[in-house]
């Protein structure tokens, strides 16, 4: 390649660059400013790229509305086409007008966000004798992990061990009596997907008289966890 040629061709490559960035800069975005509370109508749903699921609400033909914390059920039960709706927020603004608002508060009807509910935290699950019913699986190994566990008194609930245990998983067996100490998992803001039972991180499994410590992982991250 002759120098000219190379020379203009890393000309002409600047250049386009130079006009991509400048035009990246041309559409960013402002300070966030406070706006609200508005009434308007929900023009038409915004979907996610992943799934297709209802990410955010269209009003008017420049405005989405986005929400950041997690709605049970989805976004999509927030509202729909048509709805007159109040909301407050976070606006950014593009340079071409287009608004986009972090709901703060929104108001739909009897339907309002955030949501009202304050997650649980996990509680202590104290000594409590029952009945092994059946071995749990990790996915990838096949080591057991944990087994269904049914209390002399209480719910079934399913007993978390964390890392195979040489000593102690060949002492897992249908139906063996075992006592549980552990944490309890927290009670999820959401109905979970059916089938689900709650999760008991255990730190200690007594079987015929003789206490094991477990070591699980989740069980020491817990005291940690907000």
């Amino acid at each position: 390649m002759k120098h000219g040629t190379f020379f203009r061709g890393a000309g002409l490559f600047l250049i386009l660059v130079s006009g991509a960035v400048m035009g990246m800069a041309e559409d960013t975005f402002t300070p966030p400013t406070p706006v609200g509370p508005v009434t308007a109508s929900i023009l038409q749903l915004n979907y996610s790229d992943l799934g297709g699921t209802v990410n955010g609400f269209l009003i008017g033909s420049n405005v989405l509305l986005t929400f950041l914390k997690p709605v049970c059920g989805g976004i999509g039960t927030l509202g729909t086409v048509g709805n007159s709706v109040t909301y407050s927020g976070s606006a950014f603004t593009s340079k071409s007008g287009f608004q986009t608002v972090n709901v703060t508060s929104f108001t739909n009807g009897t339907i309002k966000y955030p949501p009202v509910a304050t997650p649980s935290k996990p509680t202590a699950y104290s000594s409590t004798p029952g009945t092994i019913v059946q071995l749990n699986y990790e996915a990838e190994s096949g080591d057991v992990n944990g087994f269904v566990f049914k209390p002399t008194s209480g719910p079934t609930v399913l007993v978390d061990i964390g890392f195979a245990n040489a000593t102690l998983t060949p002492l897992l067996k249908v139906g063996a009596a075992v006592t549980v100490v552990g944490t309890l998992e927290a009670t999820p803001q959401c109905a979970p997907p059916v089938g689900t039972i709650p999760e008991v991180y255990a730190s200690s499994l007594t079987i015929a008289g003789t206490a094991y410590p477990v070591g699980s992982f989740l069980q020491h991250l817990l005291p940690f966890l907000p």
